[in-house]
């Protein structure tokens, strides 16, 4: 009679795995490669976890190291450092964990991408100078549509009249190839279809490069921080690690400021969390930490804007 498919299978003296030959009294775990020794059909709940492990830490250093990442500034990043490398989640599932949960959040939060957004744009007739005509701009509509029914009513037309809009950088008009050079003709090109997505486009395709944007800037802010303690004699791995760790915390502040709409004060509580890491990580003084950590957010908010440039150009290019 054959053995029913979901029950346990039978205790054997070795590994299914490897075949390693186990220990007596029989261990939990195989010496050898590490898999479990008693197998049995995994559970809803057992395989649910097992997928969510791959993206988010919910091991056993889980909790432990979201309080040292909150209350302990540069704690998680000396511990790593020391060698502590079991008792907390390692640096960099620390940020894949911290940057899933904050992108499935921002998803679902009321104000973030999925906010339906209708905005009112001002245009003045030629004939009444200075007086406003409000133009109500219903969702779906492209930054294009919404020009040419400005201009509709503008010059007294009809609003549904459809007029061709075309964006001109430095005079390069598209039809006319000999008024532009290559690059004016690449970047016309690139305005031109940035007008033609509509709202919905720019959220959507805007949040499925971001996460891939974020990871970009790990090493980058990395380097930022080589250049700015260049001489104390951290290897750039380390500053990596710190990297990785402040960037999590970022992310997780980020996510409970836009749910309880603390954006500008929590802008403050972070940046004194990273002062305090800062001082703690690379033994600074308050003075010391105060000056690097103006001058690294300067560094790092142009970097992010062009970023912002460099996202725009991209889904603009892909469109």
């Amino acid at each position: 009679m054959s053995r029913h498919p979901h029950t346990h299978a039978p205790a054997l003296p070795y590994c299914r795995n490897c075949h390693f030959t186990l220990a007596t009294p029989r261990p939990v775990y195989c010496g050898h490669c590490g898999q479990e020794t008693d197998l049995h059909p995994p559970s809803v709940r057992e395989m649910f976890t097992e997928y969510l492990g791959h993206y988010v830490a919910f091991d056993g250093p889980l909790w432990r190291t979201l309080w040292a990442l909150i209350a302990l500034p540069g704690h998680l990043t000396n511990a790593y450092f020391h060698g502590q490398r079991r008792r907390y989640v390692l640096p960099l599932r620390v940020y894949l964990s911290a940057s899933f949960v904050f992108f499935i959040g921002w998803a679902l939060l009321p104000q973030g991408p999925t906010q339906t957004v209708e905005p009112d744009t001002e245009v003045t007739t030629p004939g009444e100078p200075g007086k406003p005509v409000r133009l109500r701009v219903k969702p779906g509509k492209t930054p294009a549509e919404t020009a040419a029914a400005a201009d509709a009513i503008a010059t007294g037309a009809s609003a549904s009249t459809s007029v061709k809009v075309s964006t001109k950088i430095a005079d390069c008009d598209l039809d006319r190839p000999e008024t532009c050079t290559p690059f004016t003709r690449w970047v016309t090109k690139i305005a031109n279809k940035a007008e033609a997505m509509t709202f919905e486009q720019w959220k959507s395709r805007a949040r499925a490069l971001a996460p891939y944007a974020m990871l970009a800037m790990q090493p980058i802010f990395a380097a930022l921080l080589l250049l700015m303690f260049a001489g104390s004699g951290r290897r750039y791995a380390e500053h990596f690690v710190f990297s990785l760790h402040s960037h999590s915390l970022w992310f997780l502040a980020l996510l409970l400021a836009m749910a309880a709409g603390l954006e500008g004060l929590m802008m403050f509580a972070v940046f004194g969390h990273g002062l305090a890491a800062m001082r703690h990580v690379y033994g600074l003084g308050w003075a010391g930490a105060l000056w690097r950590g103006v001058l690294l957010s300067a560094l790092y908010f142009v970097l992010l804007a062009g970023l912002a440039m460099s996202l725009v150009a991209l889904i603009a290019l892909t469109a």
